[in-house]
C-alpha cells in the first residue's frame, strides 16, 4: 500500500549527528508534510523503512473510516 499515487515518503537530514534523519509524508499538491517522524534515525534506510510503515498505518486509518461498498461509482448506469 506504500505505492499510493497521492502520498510519498521523503527522508531528509533535519537533525545533528549521530541521528540526523527524519521521514516526512507528503500528499500531492501540498508543500508541507501531512505527517513527520517525532524521532530521528541514524541511517536513511531506517528512516525510510519507518516512514513506509507510518504511511501504511496512516492510509489504513482512512480505509477503516469508509465502509466497503459505500464508495460511489461514477459512470453510466
Amino acid at each position: 500500500m506504500t505505492d499510493h499515487p497521492d502520498f510519498s515518503v521523503v527522508v531528509k537530514s533535519r537533525g545533528r549527528l549521530p541521528s540526523p534523519w527524519r521521514w516526512e509524508i507528503y500528499r500531492s499538491g501540498r508543500k508541507s508534510p501531512v505527517k513527520q517522524s517525532e524521532v530521528y534515525f541514524t541511517t536513511v534506510t531506517e528512516a525510510n523503512r519507518a516512514g513506509k510503515n507510518a504511511l501504511n498505518l496512516y492510509l489504513s486509518e482512512f480505509q477503516d473510516e469508509v465502509p466497503r461498498g459505500s464508495v460511489p461509482r461514477f459512470g453510466r448506469s
